[in-house]
Formats: structure tokens, sequence, C-alpha cells
């Protein structure tokens, strides 16, 4: 299951993600003022085998970056 943060939570692992580096993710914001789903947290462990790419442009976890 993706963790799901609702309207003005922070991500509770916003210090140690290796994709909150650079450009914040959304999901670090307490002003987001829309629900932002991350799957790179699972069942409440954050994945980082560094394969992820975090748009720091997507306001909902949802964005995909497709290359073509």
């Amino acid at each position: 299951m993706t963790m799901i943060l609702e309207i003005g939570e922070i991500c509770p692992h916003a210090h140690s993600c290796p994709y909150n580096e650079g450009d914040p993710c959304f999901g670090t914001r307490h002003e987001r003022e829309n629900v932002f789903q991350c799957d790179y947290v699972t069942n409440g462990k954050l994945l980082t085998d560094g394969s992820g790419f975090r748009n720091p442009l997507d306001q909902t976890g949802k964005m995909k970056v497709i290359m073509g």
C-alpha cells in the first residue's frame, strides 16, 4: 500500500528520502492544498533502491515521466 498524505500533512521520511534532494518533493510541503500519494513508501517503509525519480513539479505524487 502506498503512502497517502492528507492536505497539509508532511511526509515522515522528508529528511531521509533520496527523492527529496535538490528540489523539494511536494509531499514535504505543509502548505500543500491537495492529497499527495507516494509510491516510494510502501507499508510504511521507504524504498531506497534509487531507481525512482520525483519530479519537483509533481503536486500529487501520481505524475509519471514518459521518455520518448
